[in-house]
């Protein structure tokens, strides 16, 4: 019997001490972060929206969190993801170089990124090699877009800080292409003050998934809970739902893939 009450004393003491460890980890506040990305996550009359923000915010209601989602630019957010502890970043490209660089959630979409020209420039891409003879290229500072670009060898890269800003130097002649995605180029004209029908796509670079990532440093705790609430909003239709409502709400459907679907 005096065995047995030790050994159900040191259980509440372990107990205790896994408890302990394991409460500030699950409490910890996270700094969540985004960019403008329309259609998935952008700015629209001072107010975040877009479906990836829904499929955040919902995942922040079902595991407690309540810390707002702030919007830097792509560059800061994506650092402080590298460097920092406890940072959600979306909507981010998943690819072979990130893949061990953060803590993957789960796909929010795919996107195709292209190249895009202004209409009547007489500009026809149809390899790399044509595109490097361009003399500018707008690109996003620290995308992925320009980092593909770059491993090929292109070296007439002019990257801003923001994609409308891309569009309107393509409007006004000041680069020659542009590197963006669709869907979303018809949303960043629109946000941007410039008339979509004027671009048009040139050149395919890639299909690729975008993602919600969390920051090396943050603890598998806090990632496993974001993780099963992202698994239970697919396997209840949350997700789909959101995407086919974002579908319906505006002229640049983020999930093309689903207008043939029911």
């Amino acid at each position: 019997m005096k065995r047995e009450a030790i050994m159900k004393k040191l259980f509440i003491v372990v107990a205790s001490v896994f408890l302990v460890s394991v409460q500030p980890a699950l409490s910890a506040e996270l700094t969540i972060l985004t960019e403008n990305l329309p259609p998935l996550n952008y700015v629209d009359n001072g107010v975040l929206v877009g479906p990836s923000v829904d499929i955040v915010r919902e995942i922040q209601r079902r595991v407690g969190s309540h810390e707002e989602i702030k919007v830097y630019p792509w560059a800061r957010a994506y650092k402080m993801a590298l460097e920092e502890e406890n940072v959600v970043l979306f909507s981010m490209t998943y690819t072979k170089v990130r893949y061990d660089k953060f803590k993957w959630i789960g796909p929010v979409a795919k996107k195709r990124d292209i190249l895009v020209a202004k209409k009547g420039s007489g500009i026809r891409i149809n390899s790399l090699e044509d595109a490097k003879k361009v003399k500018r290229i707008g690109t996003l500072r620290d995308d992925t877009r320009g980092r593909l670009l770059e491993s090929h060898g292109f070296t007439n890269l002019e990257p801003v800080s923001d994609e409308q800003m891309n569009a309107q130097k393509l409007d006004l002649g000041r680069i020659d292409l542009w590197t963006y995605k669709k869907p979303g180029l018809r949303t960043v004209c629109d946000l941007a003050g410039v008339d979509y029908n004027e671009m048009e796509e040139v050149y395919n670079l890639r299909e690729i998934d975008v993602s919600i990532a969390l920051s090396k440093k943050t603890s598998d705790l806090i990632v496993q809970k974001w993780r099963n609430a992202f698994n239970e909003m697919v396997a209840d239709g949350t997700i789909m739902k959101i995407r086919k409502r974002w579908n319906n709400k505006i002229p640049d459907a983020p999930f093309p893939e689903l207008e043939d679907k029911p």
